[in-house]
């Protein structure tokens, strides 16, 4: 009898069954199968990325607390030579009968010595003794070149050059306003409203925004770029900036009213009143530093400066209005000095809102283009709704003199752009000093346009002041930059 195995014989039936076939499979699926793994692979190398960024991090914060340690032992080292030498040799000028302290501490070390230097405090010479106060002339110019020195005299001179034409400005618009001429030249009478000032500025662009398009991509290369990316970006810099220019544009149809009434002197002693809006909105936008004693005393003597300045003519509006003058005499001045007061507002709100656009890295020549477009296109909208009506002047001479102040203020920013940049960088600080004396040349320019001009002691003095006090801030701000 044979044996009978179960078991071998189910597995011999079992080998005996034909293996079901495999299906192939399709292109997706091995696509599939194929991104599977690279996303496997993907996966362990994102792994081992974020294990060695790990690694960095923690020895670049390693390496930094080395960094900060190193520097507060040199600092501290710094202070301690700095203090010993003050204490042994820079205790300013003896008391009569008042020993030398030279055989106190010894010998000097060779790290004292480095720390011997003259150290210029932040603080004025009024305060110090004469010996000191000899010890600070030249502050301003110390450690510049020839080649330095000689740009800043270039430098203070075309800035010179910038003031004048701005003040000739102011006359030939007020000449406009109120019908005069120049040095024998009769310039005509256009009118004192808001249309004709619209009508003057728009002449004025007609020039400076060709101009500042042709000389772009000269002066800066990448403008149109930037000007594409303000528009396409989502950072509003392009609304910042229109903003800004409608700023622009108030302020100077606001000033050419004024200029029209009240003459180029006071014009111009309205408008330069805007260091006391733009001061305290700069530290509203967190862009100005805290004012010394020195800027606080400039901005006093501006509003001091400025009431000198207008007190004449109130006083005689008072008076004529006791009279019982006409309605006529009695506001058309007051009216001019709210204009003029606030041309300075909106300058001050400009001149805030640009430094905004600075602060982003903005460049000053894409910026002009979009703020002088602006101010075209709002004089052009302007024009179109209320065309101009000529008073006493023909439009061939109404062209000429806009024209002419076009070309003028278009010189004067290329002056201003040339000494913000290139060798000349270093002037620019110092501009604002020379800037701030254009009340002053105003006046002196104003006779040319009207020699029967009087101006009384009280307003020198008030123009004075706010020249001086132009001076000041500009001079706080250049010690704060230094």
């Amino acid at each position: 009898m044979t044996s009978v195995n179960p078991a071998s014989e189910d597995s011999e039936d079992i080998d005996k069954i034909p293996a079901e076939p495999q299906t192939p499979q399709t292109p997706q699926e091995r696509y599939a199968e194929q991104l599977y793994q690279d996303i496997e692979r993907l996966e362990a190398i994102k792994a081992s990325l974020q294990a060695n960024i790990a690694t960095l991090q923690s020895d670049y914060k390693r390496l930094k607390s080395a960094v900060q340690a190193a520097e507060s032992a040199v600092q501290a080292e710094t202070q301690a030579g700095a203090l010993a030498t003050l204490s042994a040799s820079n205790l300013g000028p003896r008391l009569p009968g008042e020993p030398a302290l030279s055989g106190m501490l010894g010998q000097p070390t060779e790290a004292a010595s480095i720390y011997a230097q003259p150290i210029h405090l932040p603080i004025t010479t009024a305060a110090l003794g004469s010996e000191r106060e000899q010890s600070l002339n030249g502050f301003y110019t110390q450690g510049l070149s020839p080649q330095a020195k000689a740009d800043l005299r270039k430098g203070l001179g075309l800035s010179a050059i910038a003031t004048g034409l701005v003040a000739w400005h102011f006359g030939v618009v007020s000449a406009l306003g109120q019908g005069g001429s120049w040095l024998g030249v009769n310039i005509g009478q256009l009118g004192t409203g808001f249309v004709p000032a619209v009508a003057l500025l728009w002449l004025r662009m007609l020039v400076t925004v060709p101009i500042l398009i042709a000389l772009a991509t000269q002066l800066y290369q990448d403008t149109w770029e930037d000007i594409q990316d303000w528009v396409y970006s989502r950072d509003q810099l392009l609304i910042l900036l229109i903003s800004s220019g409608v700023a622009l544009f108030f302020s100077q149809v606001l000033l050419y009213q004024c200029l029209s009434n009240i003459g180029p002197g006071l014009g111009a002693v309205l408008l330069f009143l805007y260091p006391l809006t733009a001061v305290p909105l700069g530290k509203l936008m967190r862009q100005e530093r805290d004012l010394s004693g020195l800027g606080l005393l400039g901005l006093v003597a501006i509003a001091m400066g400025g009431l000198l300045a207008i007190r004449p003519i109130l006083s005689s509006n008072v008076a004529q209005a006791t009279a019982q003058s006409t309605v006529q005499s009695t506001g058309a001045v007051p009216n001019a000095i709210w204009l003029g007061l606030l041309a300075s507002l909106a300058f001050s709100l400009y001149i805030g809102l640009t430094q905004i656009s600075y602060r982003q890295q903005c460049h000053p020549i894409p910026v002009s283009i979009a703020q002088l477009s602006t101010v075209a296109v709002l004089s052009s909208i302007v024009l179109l709704v209320k065309p101009l009506k000529l008073v006493d002047i023909s439009w061939l001479s109404l062209t000429f003199w806009g024209l002419l102040l076009g070309l003028t203020m278009t010189l004067v920013y290329l002056l201003q752009y040339v000494l913000q940049s290139g060798n000349l960088r270093i002037v620019g600080v110092y501009t604002a000093m020379v800037a701030a004396a254009t009340p002053l040349a105003a006046v002196m320019i104003g006779w040319s346009f009207d020699p029967t001009t009087t101006f009384e002691i009280i307003q020198w003095t008030g123009t004075l002041l706010v020249s001086v006090g132009g001076i000041a801030l500009a001079q706080d701000k250049l010690k704060q930059s230094q």
